[in-house]
Order: structure tokens, then sequence, then C-alpha cells
């Protein structure tokens, strides 16, 4: 326990030690510590009270009182009335809840969305960043947390504090994404009365009071679940790469945008292309795990292999990392934004990243590549078969390679404009 004794000691000490001195009662595991943090600053010697706990693995303090206007007493009686009960709960101790109130206290929004976006992240889920910008710390557009309340308990939060916020996003013409953010918010509150009732995670002990979720009255919208036809012609493919190309030092999405027409893969695996995934010696790409949760190889195409091998990874091995994680992928939403200016830019028809995969399909079946072997290359093979439960990297590689060869030798003649149509015939088989 801390003494006035030690309190005195660490004030003579910390001018001389260059470093800040800490002292900390003792405690029941979970309840937090109250703690004294001594510094010296250039004339004089600081020392505050703080309120030192856990979330998910992590060390917080909220700041209690400055010593020694708050003297030893006064700051131990605070902590162990104001803060410690809320700790305790999973609560944020602000201080402000009077002892009554902590009866009933309950995490906050805040608190709820931190500690989801945690889970996904020591699961390994890839969307863990996605959700943390939609619910959290997104810098283009309000988080969700901001709109509805930060600090207001969790339990408090119903349908119309969450319609507002789709509605906003939904009004400017966002309406995939007003849906995405429904999902998510969603999903949040879910594993929060989840998480609650568990016996085997680290938040067991945290209280969010979530009787209900609040989303699931809130009706999803069909306009968000249209399936597109849409698909670039040749023409329109070779003028979608040549602004690419030509625009490549204007944004880091073109890259990744011509990586997935010359591919035909998925947007967020592209972005996902590490040292690790881009197999220089065999030429090839190579994700251990996928969407579809299998395993996948696809082999490069001379302009993909001379685009990537242009490029230097970051320190973490990411091709295209995020801007403030840059041990985390770029989101999606980078691919949306540049075909988006694209399309504003020339007046083309409007289409999207998942577009472009739809594209490589059709005008790969054009080239003459049977729909089994585009299935393979798109990652679109069962499941149950062979290959999906026992992988091996090198599984229909030739098979792989000579397709590839074919669509390469058509991509040329496309950008060449040797190809240059607005007209695509296929027969029902192309998908």
């Amino acid at each position: 326990m801390i003494t006035e004794s030690q309190i005195k000691a660490a004030v003579r000490s910390a001018p001389h030690t260059g470093k800040t001195i800490e002292l900390k009662d003792d405690g029941d595991r979970g309840s937090g510590r109250l703690s004294l943090q001594v510094r010296a600053l250039k004339n004089k010697v600081v020392a505050e009270w703080y309120a030192v706990y856990y979330r998910i693995g992590k060390r917080r303090m909220t700041k209690i009182g400055s010593y020694p206007t708050m003297g030893l007493a006064e700051a131990r009686k605070a902590f162990r009335e104001d803060f410690a009960p809320a700790i305790s709960i999973g609560a944020s101790p602000d201080g402000r809840l009077s002892r009554a109130s902590h009866k009933h206290a309950y995490g906050t929004v805040e608190d709820l969305f931190t500690a989801y976006v945690a889970s996904l992240r020591s699961e390994g889920k890839r969307s863990a960043g996605i959700a943390d910008r939609i619910l959290l710390t997104s810098p283009k557009a309000t988080p969700v947390a901001d709109t509805i309340g930060r600090q207001r308990p969790a339990s408090e939060i119903g349908p119309q504090d969450i319609v507002g916020h789709l509605a906003e996003v939904h009004g400017r013409g966002s309406v995939v994404m007003a849906s995405i953010i429904r999902s998510w918010v969603s999903a949040a509150f879910a594993w929060g009365m989840k998480s609650e009732h568990s016996y085997t995670g680290e938040h067991v002990g945290t209280r969010w009071g979530i009787k209900a979720n609040p989303v699931l009255p809130i009706a999803s919208d069909p306009a968000a679940k249209r399936t597109s036809n849409r698909f670039l012609s040749p023409r329109q493919f070779r003028d979608f790469w040549e602004w690419l190309n030509h625009t490549r030092a204007n944004s880091r999405a073109n890259e990744p945008l011509m990586l997935q027409l010359a591919l035909g893969q998925r947007g967020e695996e592209i972005l996902r292309i590490s040292a690790d995934v881009f197999d220089r010696r065999q030429r090839m790409l190579f994700w251990t795990e996928t969407k579809n949760g299998a395993p996948h190889a696809v082999p490069l195409t001379d302009l993909a292999f001379n685009l990537l091998d242009s490029m230097t990874p970051n320190k973490k091995g990411l091709y295209f990392p995020a801007v403030e994680r840059l041990s985390e992928a770029a989101p999606a939403t980078l691919l949306h934004q540049r075909t988006k200016a694209y399309v504003e830019a020339t007046g083309a028809e409007k289409f999207t990243p998942r577009d472009i995969r739809r594209t490589w399909k059709t005008l790969a079946g054009q080239a003459g590549i049977p729909k089994d072997m585009r299935d393979r290359l798109q990652n679109h093979a069962a499941k149950g078969d062979i290959s999906s439960r026992h992988y091996d990297r090198y599984d229909y590689l030739p098979e792989k390679r000579a397709a590839m060869d074919v669509w390469a030798a058509y991509m040329d003649k496309i950008i060449a404009g040797e190809i240059d149509t607005d007209v695509v015939k296929l027969p029902a088989a192309a998908g």
C-alpha cells in the first residue's frame, strides 16, 4: 500500500532519476489499482493520482486528481467509491457516477465497439480494420460511435439512435455503405450480448446489459443487395487500363486495380498481397486463406509480375498497407474511391471494383478459357473437392499457367486496340 513516506521519497527522487516513479495500492483482481505517478518537469515535480486498470489486455489510466491538493486518504476514498466499482463491472471509470448508480452501470458504446474490434483482431479476422473504421475511427466519415454517443451505456441504445446515422449515410447516395454499417453495428451488439454470458473469453465479468439487439427492428434495404450484371467491354477495359497507367503517380489505388484487371481476383485479396503471398521465383501469388476459407494460387501474367516486381513492400511486408495501421492491408474503399474518380473524370458508365472481377470472368471466357478453369483461377472451385481440403499450391498449376497465357495474349490485344469493341458475345456458360 502507498504510504506518506513513500510519496515524499518519490518526490525527492524524481528530479534525479529522470523517470516517472509509480506507486500503487494493492487491490482485488479486476477492480484496478490506485496509482500515484511522480515525475519531474523543468522547474517542479508533478504528482498525479490515477485509476489504473486493464481492458482487452491493454493498460489504461484515468486521472483522479493531483497531489498534494488531493491527499492520500482522499484519493484512496475517491478511487474506492467512484472508480473501482465501475472498473470491476467493465464500465468506463469516469468518476462522475455515484455509488448508487454504479450498481447498475454498464459498459459504454465505445467500450463495446472497442472490445468487439479487439475480439475480431484476436481471431485473426481480416475485417477487423473495416469494423474499427466504421464503428470507431474513420477519419473521412463520422464513426457510428460518435453519432450515437461514445459514452452512453450500450444498453441504452435503441433503434432510433441507429436509424438516424443510417439515414444520413443513405441520404447522400451511399446505399450499399448504409447496409454495410447496419450489419457491423448489428454484429457488435450481438457479440456484446453473447460475450457478457461467456465463461471462456477475456471479457468474463464485463457487463453490457443489452437485452435485445437494437438493429433487429431496422429493416434491411433490398436495394443494397441487388445483383449487378455490369462488366466492361474490351474498349472500356482498355480505356480504364490506360487511365490507370497514365495516372499511377496520382493514387496508390491504381496498381491494385491494374492487378485486379490483369488477374481477376477479389479486390480485398489483391490489397492483402505481401512478401509472403508474392512468390517471385514461381511467378505466382499464393494466399494460405481467402474469403471462402480456402487457400488459393494464381500464376502471374507478365504485366502483373512486372508491376509487382517494380514495387517494394513496407516493413511489415505489405504492398498496399493502410495509411494509419501499417500492419493492415488498405481498405476496399480505396478501390471504390478510385473507380468513382475515373467515372467522374471521364464520364464513363458507372461500375465498381466488384464489376472488374465479373469483367475478367466474361472476357476470359471470350478469350476461350473454359468456365471450370476460370472458376479455379478465381477461387470458385467447390469447397468440398480434394484440392480445398488438402491443398497443394501446385495443384493444377500447369493448367492454370496455360490458361493465364491465353488470357495474357488476349489482354495484350485489348490494350493494343486490336480488339476494340463495345459488344461481347458469349455462350451462356460464360458466367
